[in-house]
């Protein structure tokens, strides 16, 4: 499999829109859709909460009734929510509208408190509440939703500048699918969707251009790029008819880290998720980026917090440890090995030193099995209780690793006398996910030397289930089995 692309083609599409965001990436937009909408639900209730803090307290100086002024201001502020996303409003290419967002929202709260005013005379409690606070109320939230939406357009505008608001799109398939494709995203995704280029291999038989855009090359070179982190998502646009060629690119194309979509109607011969859309061109959805939307920003949080706070807390153990390595045995405290990372990418991994310096395999290629000679007494307590892999909360931190996820691997690791990702048909599908400190396949019995094909097969299974069935509660589930596991000592030496 060829990853390196043409460095001609990969400068030319990096000097372009793809590369002024960056390695930021593109940002998710129902994440922010969804915070804008939690945003406006804020505004809503700070601003009943100033208005009765000011009106009735300072000026009336009534201090009792927050409880009725409370419940309702959350009310107002889910029925004006709701009412918001009923409308349409919290979408993309309406959100970067700052007129008709700020007519729309004056219109809906106008709407909320109308709603409201009606129940409250209906219901004969109307002379409970100040008409004082529901104006002062009414004003500030007209207030809070301008200077909202002002600040929204300034970091729209921004993005949009950087091209972090654009999914870019990889196209596989130059004859005419891939060219009504072309026209469509051009029309209806506009500032939401960048082409990247268009991917044949067939590159004796197409033409250069395809509706405009550029033949970058092969699917090899489409791997290549999306291994430097220019592509968000890889449509195939080939006649239904190709069912075969299709099914091979889904088996090629299924190790990358990127939204896997066909863009004709259902087809059989191999897994789909459902339909769905890119703009308005309707595709089926044959494979899912791991960790989108909220799922990587909850998984980001977890590392940092979590991995700062086990470091502090290990911080002790580590010196004492490192002290002991080097009264145990000359050279340094720390063992650096180059492993397999996120998207296929190399990582720098740090462990306690446990082998004597003059015996260390960086390449990994050399099993340690039990009563191995070249690991040392101290090393061979870190390993059985794997406190070696402290050091690797250095590489959360840094965003190389997690603390949950498939471990990485050295780049010359096997699976009984083959390499590892020659041996396993799907080895690469587990590197659509950062690495972990441990994992699901380690507290399932597979911690440690994996000396058989079976077991390595095993091993890469349980880690592409942790893949698709990700949440919070099984990275939970796995850090409190890790520490029942640490010291069961098995397969550790």
């Amino acid at each position: 499999m060829a990853d390196v692309i043409d460095r001609n083609v990969l400068d030319e599409v990096a000097s372009g829109d793809l590369a002024r965001r960056g390695t930021r990436g593109a940002i998710s937009h129902q994440v922010l859709c969804e915070v804008v909408q939690v945003l406006d639900f804020l505004a809503v209730v700070l601003a009943g909460g100033i208005a009765f803090a000011f009106y009735l307290i300072v000026v009336l100086g009534e201090w009792d009734a927050y409880d009725r002024y409370g419940l309702t201001v959350l009310l107002a502020a889910m029925v004006f929510v709701a009412a918001l996303r009923r409308g349409g409003t919290y979408t993309i290419s309406r959100l970067s509208r700052f007129g008709w967002q700020i007519g729309r929202a004056v219109l809906l709260w106008g709407a909320t408190l109308g709603l409201l005013s009606t129940i409250s005379f209906f219901a004969k409690i109307a002379d409970l509440y100040s008409r004082g606070w529901v104006l002062t109320w009414a004003l500030l939230v007209v207030f809070e939703l301008v200077l909202l939406r002002a600040g929204l357009r300034s970091l729209m505008r921004r993005w949009g500048a950087q091209g972090r608001l654009s999914r870019a799109v990889g196209i596989v398939g130059a004859g005419d699918g891939g060219e009504q494709l072309i026209a469509k995203l051009r029309t209806d995704g506009r500032g939401e969707v960048a082409i990247a280029g268009i991917f044949d291999d067939r590159l004796n038989r197409v033409p250069a251009y395809v509706g405009g855009c550029r033949v970058l090359g092969t699917t090899d070179d489409l791997i290549a790029m999306t291994r430097s982190g220019l592509i968000d998502e890889v449509i195939i646009a080939l006649p239904l008819r190709a069912e075969g060629r299709i099914g091979e690119l889904v088996a090629k194309l299924r190790s990358l880290p990127v939204d896997l979509r066909l863009s004709i109607d259902q087809i059989g011969g191999f897994p789909m998720r459902g339909i769905g859309e890119t703009a308005s061109a309707r595709t089926i959805e044959i494979l899912d980026r791991p960790l989108k939307h909220w799922g990587g920003i909850i998984k980001w949080l977890e590392d940092q917090i979590v991995g700062a706070l086990a470091l502090i807390a290990f911080a002790p153990l580590m010196l004492m440890i490192a002290a002991a390595i080097r009264l145990d045995s000359r050279g340094p405290v720390f063992f650096v090995q180059d492993r397999f990372g996120f998207n296929n990418k190399t990582i720098r991994v740090l462990k306690f030193r446990t082998m004597h310096v003059e015996q260390e395999d960086p390449t990994g290629a050399k099993r340690t099995v039990a009563g191995d000679p070249r690991v040392t007494r101290v090393g061979r307590f870190l390993r059985s209780v794997s406190l070696d892999e402290l050091p690797q909360l250095v590489n959360v931190l840094r965003g190389e690793m997690a603390l949950v996820g498939p471990r990485p691997h050295a780049l010359g690791m096997k699976a009984g006398e083959r390499l590892y990702h020659d041996a396993v048909s799907d080895y690469f599908q587990r590197h659509r996910v950062r690495p972990g400190m441990t994992g699901w396949a380690q507290v399932n019995g597979l911690r440690g030397e994996i000396d058989s094909l079976e077991k390595a097969r095993r091993r890469v299974a349980l880690d592409l289930y942790y893949i698709d069935h990700w949440s919070l509660w099984l990275d939970l589930k796995i850090l409190v089995k890790t520490i029942v596991v640490m010291f069961g000592r098995e397969n550790a030496y």
